[in-house]
C-alpha cells in the first residue's frame, strides 16, 4: 500500500525517493559527514503517514601512512638503502621519492622526483637504493630527500603523506682539511707509538729467551711472563691497523674532494701496499705456535719460535721506520701542494678583485651615494675575505716548515717569509685604502699583490721541481754503488763457499775463512743501513725487498752457526742461499733503478710544461690540454718579447735558446701522444702538419729570428691544437657515455637486506589476509592488530 517514500535528512525538506519498481525504491545522495535521516512512507490517502529514523555513520577516508628505515653500504656511506612500509584504509595510488640539491652559496635546484614501483592493494612493503654518487655532489653541498605516498581519495582528492626529511651534507673544503690533518696527527702517533713499542718487545723478549735459555723447563711464572708479552704484540697490531685505517679514510676522502696529483697518487698507493704488508699473517701464527708450546710447555720449540718471533719484529721495526718515515715525507708533498693550489687561487680572487675595483672607480659617477656606500662595503668585505686567507697561508708555511724539519733528511725549502711578508703588506695596504676610498691606489697594490703570489708560487713550483731532480740523481747514484756492492758480495761468498768445500775443519785455516765470513757479515750490515736509509726516500722499493734483506741476514747468521759448531754441509746450504738471495736483491734493485731512470726521463720532458713536480705521473704521457697551454704560454711569451724587440729591448740568446727548447719539448710531447695514437690505430694527419709546423718555428728561434709571420704561424698551431683537444674531448666523453649506458643497470639491494626482507615477509604473510567477509569495525581491528605485529619485528 506504500505509494511513495522520501528522506529527510537534518532540518531540511523531505527529498522523495524514485519508483523504480511496484515495490522498489531507489534514492541516492553524497554524504560526508555523520547525520541523522528520516524515512517517510505514505500513499495518495496518507501521504507522510509514518516514519522510521537512522543515522549515518561516515568512515572518513584517512590520510595514508608511511614509514622507511634507511641502511648505509659498510663499504660505500655515500650508497644509501631504505625499507620501506605504506599503507592507506581505502587505497594507495603512487608512491615517490624525492631529492633537492642546495648549493654551498645557499641557492637551491629544482625538485626532483623518481616515481617507485606502482602499489597495489591498501598496503604495501617497499625498498630504494639511492647513490650519493651519482648527484656528484661538491663540498659544502646539501641533498635533502623524502618518500611520499598518494592514497586514491576519488571523493576529497587525492592525500599524500611524506616521510621525514632526511639529509646528506658535503664536508667543506675546510672541514676536509681540518679532518685530514687530525688524522694525519694521528697516524704519526700511532706509528711513533707502534715503532717504540717495537723495539721495546724485541728487548723484552731477548730478554725472556735468555732466561728461558737458563732454565731446564718453562716455569708457570716465565709463562705467564710470555703471555703478556704476545698479548701486547698484538696490541701493537691493532695500533698499526688502526693508522692504516686512518690512511684509508684520508684516501677516500681526498678521491672524493680533490684528486692527487698523478705522482703523489702513485706515492699514496705504494704507501697504501706497505701498510697492508706490515700487518704480517706470519707475525700472528708464530704468536699462536707459541702459545701452543707453551700450554705444552715445550722449551725447544718455544726457544725456536722466539727467535724468529724476535728476528721478525727486527723487520717489523725497520718497515714501521720506513713507513713512519714515508709518510711524513707524503704528508709533507701534499701540503705543500695544497699551499700552492690556495697561492694561486688567492692570486685569482685577488686579480678579480682589483679588475671590480677600477670598474668601481669608473663607474662610480653613475652610481647613487647609497650604491656607491654598498659597493665600497662589497670591496671591503672582499678584502678583508682574502686577507684572513692569506695569513692562514702563512700559518701553514710555518706549519710545513716545521714538519719539513722533524724528516730526517729535510728538503731544501727556501724561507718564504720575507716575501709573504710583503705580500702581506701589500693586502693590508689595499685594504687600508679601500677603507679610505682611494679605489686606484687600492686596485695597483691588488695587481701587485696578485703578481707577487704568481711569482711566489712559480718560484716555489721550480724549486720543488729542481730539488726533485737532484734528489733522484743522489738516489740513483747511492743505488747503483748499493749493486755494485751487492754484486761484490755475491762473488765474495761464492770464493769462501769453495774455499771451505777445500779446507779441513782443524786446520788454521778453516778459522780464517770463518773470520772472514764474519766480515762478509759486516759487510753486508753496511749495505743494509745503506738500503734501509734509501728506501726511507724512495716509494718505489718494495717490502719484499726488505724481506730478502732479512732472509740474507738470516741465512748468514745460520751459516755461521754451522761452521762455528763445525758443520760444513748445513753451513754451506746456508751460504749458497745466501748467494741466491744476493742476486734476487740485486736483480730486484736493478728493476727499482729502471723505473727510476723512467720517471726522471718523464720529469725533464714534463718540465717545460707541467706546474706540478713530478712530471706526467705514471705513464709518461703530457694531455692534451697540457700541451695546448705550454703552447699558449709560449706564444704569449713570443709576443711579449717582439714587443721589447720593437721597442729596443730583449732578443737575447739566453731568451731565444730557452724558448727554443720549450717549443721542442711541446713538438717531443706531440710526438708521443702521435706515437701513441698510431698504436691504437688512431694517429692523425692533422698532428703531423702541427708536428711539422712546430719543427720550422723551432729551427727560426735556434737562428734567432722572430717575425710577425712566425706569431701568425703560432697562433694558427694553437687554434689547431684547441681544435683537435675539442676533438679529443668529445670523442672520450662519447665512450664514456656509451660506457656508462652499458653499465648502467639498477642498483640491487645487498644481500643481507634482501635476505632480511624475505625473512620478515615470511613471518607476517599469514597475517596479511582480512577476510572480506569481515565488517569494517572488524577490518580495522584486524588491520591496527597486523601493523603493531609489524612494527615489534
Amino acid at each position: 500500500n506504500t505509494d511513495a517514500i522520501a528522506l529527510r535528512f537534518g532540518g531540511n525538506a523531505p527529498e522523495p525517493a524514485d519508483r523504480i519498481a511496484d515495490d522498489l525504491f531507489s534514492f541516492s545522495k553524497k554524504v560526508l559527514s555523520e547525520s541523522l535521516y528520516k524515512l517517510y512512507v505514505g500513499n495518495q490517502d496518507l501521504p507522510l503517514a509514518d516514519s522510521i529514523t537512522y543515522s549515518l555513520s561516515v568512515i572518513p577516508d584517512l590520510y595514508p601512512t608511511i614509514s622507511v628505515e634507511p641502511f648505509a653500504d659498510s663499504t660505500d656511506e655515500r650508497m644509501l638503502y631504505f625499507l620501506g612500509e605504506a599503507a592507506d584504509d581505502y587505497g594507495l595510488l603512487s608512491l615517490t621519492f624525492n631529492y633537492r640539491i642546495t648549493h654551498a652559496d645557499g641557492s637551491q635546484e629544482d625538485l626532483q622526483t623518481q616515481k617507485l614501483e606502482m602499489p597495489r592493494g591498501k598496503a604495501v612493503d617497499f625498498s630504494h637504493a639511492f647513490d650519493l654518487n651519482t648527484l656528484q655532489l661538491a663540498p659544502g653541498e646539501r641533498v635533502d630527500y623524502y618518500f611520499e605516498v598518494f592514497d586514491n581519495d576519488g571523493v576529497n582528492g587525492s592525500k599524500s603523506t611524506r616521510t621525514q626529511l632526511f639529509h646528506y651534507a658535503m664536508p667543506t673544503r675546510e672541514e676536509m682539511e681540518a679532518a685530514a690533518e687530525e688524522n694525519d696527527q694521528t697516524i704519526r702517533e700511532k706509528l711513533q707509538k707502534s715503532l717504540e713499542e717495537s723495539r721495546r718487545i724485541q728487548q723484552e723478549m731477548k730478554r725472556l729467551r735468555e732466561k728461558l735459555l737458563q732454565e731446564k723447563e718453562v716455569d708457570w711464572q716465565t709463562r705467564k711472563e710470555l703471555e703478556k708479552l704476545l698479548q701486547r704484540q698484538r696490541e701493537l697490531q691493532k695500533e698499526i691497523q688502526d693508522a692504516k685505517e686512518a690512511f684509508d679514510e684520508n684516501l677516500e676522502n681526498q678521491e672524493q674532494f680533490q684528486p692527487a696529483d698523478p705522482d703523489l697518487q702513485e706515492k699514496q698507493e705504494q704507501l697504501q701496499k706497505l701498510f697492508e704488508e706490515t700487518m704480517s699473517d706470519e707475525m700472528q701464527e708464530l704468536m699462536e705456535q707459541i702459545e701452543e708450546l707453551l700450554q705444552e710447555l715445550e722449551k725447544e720449540g718455544a726457544l725456536e719460535m722466539m727467535e724468529e718471533m724476535e728476528f721478525n719484529n727486527q723487520e717489523l721495526e725497520m718497515e714501521l721506520d720506513r713507513v713512519l718515515e714515508l709518510f711524513k715525507q707524503l704528508e709533507l708533498e701534499q701540503e705543500l701542494e695544497q699551499a700552492l693550489d690556495k697561492l694561486e687561487e688567492l692570486a685569482e680572487q685577488e686579480e678579480q678583485l682589483s679588475r671590480e675595483t677600477e670598474q668601481a672607480e669608473e663607474q662610480k659617477e653613475q652610481m647613487s651615494p647609497e650604491q656607491r656606500e654598498e659597493k665600497q662595503q662589497e670591496l671591503e668585505q672582499k678584502q678583508e675575505a682574502i686577507n684572513q686567507q692569506f695569513e692562514q697561508l702563512m700559518e701553514k708555511m710555518e706549519q710545513i716548515e716545521q714538519k719539513n724539519e722533524e724528516l730526517q733528511k729535510p728538503k731544501e725549502l727556501n724561507d718564504p717569509s720575507e716575501k709573504m711578508e710583503d705580500i702581506n703588506q701589500d693586502l693590508q695596504d689595499s685594504k687600508e685604502q679601500l677603507q679610505q676610498q682611494q679605489n686606484r691606489k687600492a686596485a695597483k697594490k691588488q695587481k701587485r699583490a696578485a703578481e707577487k703570489m704568481r711569482e711566489m708560487s712559480m718560484d716555489m713550483q721550480m724549486q720543488m721541481q729542481s730539488q726533485a731532480m737532484q734528489q733522484m740523481e743522489e738516489d740513483m747514484e747511492t743505488l747503483r754503488q748499493l749493486l755494485e756492492n751487492l754484486v761484490q758480495l755475491s762473488f765474495d761468498q761464492e770464493d769462501l763457499l769453495k774455499d771451505f768445500e777445500e779446507a779441513q775443519i782443524n786446520t788454521p785455516h778453516y778459522v780464517e775463512l770463518v773470520q772472514k765470513q764474519f766480515k762478509l757479515k759486516d759487510d753486508f750490515r753496511i749495505v743494509e743501513d745503506s738500503l734501509q736509509a734509501l728506501a726511507k726516500r724512495v716509494f718505489q722499493i718494495e717490502s719484499f725487498i726488505t724481506e730478502k734483506v732479512g732472509e740474507i741476514k738470516s741465512n748468514l747468521r745460520k751459516s755461521l752457526d754451522d761452521l762455528e759448531e763445525r758443520r760444513k754441509p748445513q753451513a754451506g746450504e746456508h751460504q749458497q742461499r745466501t748467494m741466491k738471495n744476493l742476486n734476487d736483491l740485486a736483480l730486484m734493485l736493478s728493476e727499482v733503478m729502471e723505473q727510476m731512470q723512467m720517471q726522471m726521463a718523464g720529469m725533464m720532458a714534463g718540465n717545460q710544461m707541467c706546474n706540478k713536480p713530478g712530471g706526467q705521473g705514471k705513464e709518461g704521457n703530457v694531455p692534451m690540454d697540457k700541451i695546448t697551454k705550454g703552447q699558449e704560454g709560449l706564444n704569449e711569451d713570443m709576443q711579449k718579447m717582439r714587443k721589447r724587440m720593437d721597442q729596443g729591448q730583449g732578443g737575447s740568446s739566453e731568451e731565444f735558446a730557452r724558448m727554443a727548447a720549450r717549443q721542442a719539448a711541446l713538438r717531443q710531447a706531440l710526438r708521443e701522444k702521435q706515437k701513441q695514437l698510431q698504436e691504437q690505430g688512431k694517429g692523425s694527419k692533422e698532428l703531423e702538419d702541427i708536428i711539422e709546423q712546430m719543427n720550422k718555428i723551432e729551427t727560426e728561434l735556434v737562428n734567432k729570428r722572430l717575425t710577425n709571420e712566425m706569431l701568425k704561424r703560432q697562433q694558427e698551431i694553437l687554434t689547431r691544437l684547441l681544435e683537435h683537444e675539442k676533438a679529443e674531448r668529445q670523442r672520450e666523453y662519447d665512450n664514456k657515455r656509451k660506457s656508462e649506458t652499458a653499465q648502467n643497470q639498477e642498483r640491487r639491494l645487498p644481500p643481507s637486506l634482501e635476505e632480511y626482507l624475505k625473512q620478515r615477509e615470511a613471518e607476517t604473510q599469514q597475517f596479511k589476509t582480512v577476510s572480506p567477509a569481515l565488517k569494517p569495525y572488524y577490518k580495522k581491528l584486524v588491520e591496527g592488530y597486523f601493523k603493531e605485529l609489524k612494527g615489534t619485528q
